[in-house]
């Protein structure tokens, strides 16, 4: 930050703009407020000092600036982390592999090269076709060699679990229930769309999604690792 000290309304103004990007779901449309601040952002290096280093203190990093708003990025051990112990309370440790799978197939199925993670075009998903990319790749996650507690390993059990669930189960009013793995591909698009990181695609279906800029610069800020590695390597393989 420079040497000069921020004012305060410079530091409401920067406080907003850190609210807008935490409410996750606000978007930055043309004469609204949000939109006039992050255009201050992107302009004004005095207003941009004040807000990164506020989102420093609160321990966050700005990734980007994209279309869809300015992207913040929790430290792991910061007030702001999302954490799969914070998912449902009814999930149970299987389920919780089975979640952390489902967003590393999403994540490798979308932006398999590191050029795709410079490249701000919308990417679609569609619930069954994770669902098949990742049991095509699960002979390969169980193949990961890793030691006792590293991502590797839990990878491979992900792996065995995903691999025991049926693909399909149906409650009485034929909906999806819980216990199948399109449920749980479904269910972590629609957390996904809580989080500001992708939009239920209606016009092409329920189960179609529009991942945003804020999912691809979180995905880009924390790429790496066997398990994410190996199937971005795999979906290259099916990318002409």
């Amino acid at each position: 930050m420079t040497s000069v000290a921020a004012d305060l309304t410079e530091v409401r103004a920067a406080a907003e703009l850190l609210g807008f990007a935490l409410a996750r779901r606000a978007r930055p449309v043309e004469g609204g407020q949000y939109r006039a601040l992050l255009d201050r952002y992107r302009s004004e290096l005095r207003f941009r000092d004040v807000v990164d280093t506020m989102a420093e203190g609160l321990g966050l990093e700005v990734l980007g600036t994209p279309r869809s708003g300015l992207v913040l990025a929790p430290d792991p051990a910061g007030p702001f982390a999302t954490r799969l112990g914070d998912l449902r309370s009814t999930m149970d440790a299987d389920d919780r592999l089975v979640f952390g799978l489902v967003l590393i197939g999403i994540a490798a199925y979308a932006y398999p090269t590191d050029a795709d993670f410079d490249d701000p075009e919308t990417r679609l998903v569609e619930v069954a076709t994770i669902d098949g990319f990742i049991r095509a790749a699960l002979g390969t996650l169980g193949s990961l060699a890793g030691v006792e507690g590293s991502a590797e390993e839990r990878a491979r059990a992900a792996a065995q679990v995903y691999a025991d669930l049926p693909q399909l189960i149906t409650t009485q009013t034929g909906r999806r229930a819980r216990g199948c793995t399109l449920k749980a591909v479904e269910d972590v698009c629609g957390w996904l769309v809580e989080q500001g990181a992708a939009r239920e695609a209606a016009s092409l279906g329920p189960d179609t999604f529009h991942l945003t800029d804020r999912f691809r610069l979180l995905v880009a800020d924390s790429a790496g690792g066997g398990a994410l590695d190996a199937l971005r390597g795999l979906r290259r393989e099916d990318v002409p």
